[in-house]
């Protein structure tokens, strides 16, 4: 843990950006994208951009997360964003799209240690009750930036070029290098000379490549023979890759840990509320400008509600829980408030917009007051020597749940075009009430101020 005051803010200050720079590509193309079309052609396959870092990402959570706990987060922290800025820089130069997606996957790669390892390396230097407030404004900055994330690309588009969205990262890499080299305590992992899991890593990586690409699919085509097939594909899959994750002696992701009912009810947790919010919050604008017939500007304007919750949540929890120590209320709170706020959403259809937007918000306070919550209790319960491969699994998780609840929300979202949107609340509202029963079961237990 740093010494001094000032030791732990400038590890907060470097740990933001590092989660910022991962979170805003997800989305800082989306809006970018008709520009890099009308340059570089091909709008049939420019949906690739968004789908190759997407998907690079899910695919390398768990190797990220089990190469930091082997080599030491910190080196690997470093590795990733060399890996990050080096993409980036390729991506900036990409005269077709090809290259572009191809660029954009191995920046996927890198941002997939930006992601998980900054809360691993929060796992080593902070205790485990003062570790929920510090991660909180962490959970906020994912939020926020992903939020931002087509507001910065549009505004850069339109004031330079597109190819500044990825450019930017050049400047921003190397200040976030330099302050993990000074900021970040020095860790050296486990025994480097335990094999690691590659087999593990390449299984797990196709599973996720397959959930990715049917999911899109899906929602692109609907079922069809296709689909069917790559879904069966990508079962089987993901049923090899965790029969092997149970037999490993290093596993990728510790599978294991799952007996632990702390940390089975925590991923689904995850899973659920990334189903959830995340999954709802890719139609919002899409349900604003087609029931209530507005600018892309005002529909846009309604992801702010949300993110408003969602920043307030996760800091109001993790300041509570420093305090008292006491976890377990919040996400059964949460998951109530949440499944409220999305069934008053499905019964309240048309509402007026300020009624609308104060749903939103308390949507995203629910959700936010336990998502971040559930990284903390997962370390705790599966130890520091694994702290990274129980970060990157939930990771691996609530991603998993991101991409399967758009692929849903998106299919009912095809069939509300037009008519009602209650359907795609009411499926939101049911994932938050599997989730409250999950949060139910969880072990009325408390942090205590040492790890």
């Amino acid at each position: 843990m740093p010494a001094t005051a000032t030791g732990r803010r400038a590890l907060f200050a470097c740990l933001v950006l590092v989660t910022a720079l991962g979170a805003l590509d997800q989305t800082i193309v989306a809006t970018a994208l008709p520009e890099i079309v009308a340059e570089l052609g091909a709008p049939s396959r420019v949906s690739w951009i968004v789908t190759a870092y997407a998907l690079a990402l899910t695919a390398a959570m768990p190797a990220a997360g089990a190469l930091g706990d082997r080599f030491g987060h910190r080196r690997v922290l470093v590795c990733s964003i060399a890996v990050f800025v080096a993409a980036s820089t390729a991506c900036g130069f990409a005269g077709d799209v090809g290259f572009l997606a191809a660029a954009r996957l191995v920046q996927g790669l890198g941002g997939a240690g930006l992601l998980v390892l900054p809360q691993a390396v929060v796992a080593g230097a902070v205790p485990a009750r003062e570790r929920a407030a510090f991660l909180g404004p962490l959970g906020a900055v994912y939020a926020v930036a992903t939020v931002a994330g087509p507001l910065l690309g549009g505004w850069l588009t339109d004031a330079t070029s597109w190819r500044w969205i990825f450019w930017l990262n050049l400047p921003l890499g190397a200040a976030a290098a330099a302050l993990v080299l000074t900021a970040v305590p020095a860790d050296h992992g486990r025994d480097e000379r335990t094999r690691f899991d590659t087999t593990g890593a390449v299984l797990l990586a196709a599973a996720a490549t397959g959930l990715v690409l049917v999911t899109t699919a899906v929602a692109e085509t609907g079922w069809n023979p296709a689909t069917t097939t790559g879904t069966a594909l990508t079962v089987v899959a993901a049923a090899v890759a965790l029969g092997w994750e149970r037999r490993a002696a290093n596993p990728v992701l510790p599978v294991g840990l799952l007996r632990d009912r702390t940390v089975l009810l925590c991923c689904l947790l995850a899973l659920l509320g990334g189903m959830g919010l995340f999954g709802v919050l890719a139609y919002v604008p899409t349900w604003v400008q087609e029931v209530y017939d507005t600018s892309a500007t005002t529909s846009g304007l309604l992801l702010l509600p949300i993110t408003a919750g969602i920043v307030a949540g996760v800091n109001a929890s993790g300041f509570a829980v420093r305090r008292w120590g006491s976890w377990r209320p919040f996400p059964i709170a949460g998951c109530a408030l949440s499944g409220g706020a999305a069934a008053a959403l499905a019964l309240l259809d048309g509402a007026p917009l300020p009624v609308v937007a104060a749903l939103l918000a308390l949507l995203g306070l629910g959700t936010g007051s336990f998502m971040q919550l559930l990284v903390v209790v997962a370390q705790d319960a599966g130890g520091a020597r694994v702290a990274g491969a129980v970060t990157a699994g939930l990771a691996f998780v609530r991603e998993t749940g991101v991409t399967v609840g758009a692929a849903v929300l998106g299919a009912l979202v095809a069939r509300a075009a037009g008519g009602s949107y209650a359907p795609v609340f009411t499926a939101t509202a049911g994932c938050f009430a599997l989730g409250l029963v999950c949060a139910l079961a969880l072990p009325a237990e408390r942090l205590e101020s040492e790890s």
